[in-house]
């Protein structure tokens, strides 16, 4: 005897079926939103000489992209090719605010000889300032080598104290016959008049300026420093310079 057995056809549930269509349906649109989610907001902080707008336009925010085209890593490489950043940092917030914290490197002189800017890390860049305030000149030729230790050591120096000077001038010591002694000398020229004489080892210590001009009782003159110790400074006051000359 045969016995057949009838197979039930499933039949398609057609409420299971559009409540799974319109979960995937909701799942791509909530991912799809995510991954183009746009910045809504870019907060920079640090920046003092390089504008925002430069930020924007080397880190390509500028027309606000989705969150997730760049990482925060690009971004910062991005930034860093800027010669006036010394260190970016970039943090992503969920409610699509990007925070850029900038360390720019410091403008340390204004390099006539080369019409260049001499920066922190030492990098010499073009000079595209349109006026330069704050900053001193340095009005001769340097060497290579005892620029390089000089901006090392100048950039010990606070910035208000920088802002109080107004040019530089290598000043090596000479004998009569003109033979160098000291070739590491520099004149520093303030913007209250007074005069400093320091080397490349002893140019930190102009960050007790204040403290020196305090102790000068308002005279003017040339404060030499070039012992690399404080207590050792000789201060000549400009007439006595003058009668010296005229002796």
């Amino acid at each position: 005897m045969i016995i057949i057995k009838r197979v039930k056809k499933k039949r398609l549930n057609i409420k299971r079926t559009l409540i799974f269509i319109i979960l995937i349906y909701i799942f791509v649109s909530v991912f799809y939103s995510i991954i183009n989610q746009p910045i809504k907001h870019i907060e920079i902080n640090g920046n003092n000489i390089v504008s925002d707008a430069e930020i924007l336009r080397i880190s390509e925010l500028k027309d606000y992209p989705s969150m997730l085209k760049y990482s925060s890593k690009k971004i910062e490489k991005n930034i860093k090719k800027l010669k006036l950043v010394n260190n970016v940092k970039v943090k992503k917030c969920l409610n699509s605010k990007v925070i850029i914290n900038i360390d720019e490197n410091k403008l340390l002189f204004y390099y006539k000889n080369t019409d260049k800017i001499v920066l922190s890390n030492k990098d010499i860049i073009k000079n595209e300032f349109n006026k330069i305030v704050g900053i001193p000149t340095l009005v001769n030729d340097v060497k290579s080598d005892i620029l390089s230790n000089f901006i090392e050591n100048f950039n010990k120096i606070d910035d208000n104290i920088i802002y109080e000077m107004n040019s530089i001038e290598y000043y090596p010591l000479v004998n009569e016959n003109g033979d160098i002694i000291s070739n590491d000398r520099f004149k520093i020229l303030m913007n209250d008049g007074n005069t400093i004489i320091v080397n490349v080892k002893s140019v930190s210590v102009v960050n007790k300026y204040n403290d020196i001009f305090a102790s000068l009782n308002g005279k003017l003159g040339t404060i030499n420093l070039d012992s690399n110790k404080l207590n050792n400074l000789v201060f000549i006051p400009y007439e006595e310079e003058k009668i010296e000359e005229v002796e």
